[in-house]
């Protein structure tokens, strides 16, 4: 999944004619729009708790830890550690956050 945060988490007008756009161009050439590739392109700030959770729902029982990778601004880097530290409240795999700052 790729996420375009420059855009609003709440559709403005703008955004809605790009998510338009981008879901019409996925449907008939199976790629994004934006970035030519075939990953899902989302438009505003990923919810880190709901992503990492449903992966770690996912690896329930077949896995111990789950890795997490992330290279960005510290306020982002936080957001991912923050995600991951609400994922380890549940039962389940570790979720461990390796990330770079820049």
């Amino acid at each position: 999944h790729i996420f375009i945060t420059q855009f609003y988490q709440k559709f403005d007008l703008r955004t809605t004619m790009l998510y338009i756009c981008e879901r019409h161009f996925q449907k008939i050439s199976n790629r994004s729009l934006f970035t030519g590739l075939r990953s899902i392109t989302h438009f505003g700030r990923p919810q880190f708790n709901k992503v990492l959770y449903g992966i770690q729902e996912v690896y329930l029982g077949r896995e111990k830890k789950i890795g997490v990778f992330s290279c960005g601004p510290p306020p982002m880097t936080q957001a991912v550690q923050a995600g991951c530290d609400y994922c380890n409240q549940f039962e389940g795999p570790l979720v461990i956050h390796h990330y770079e700052n820049f």
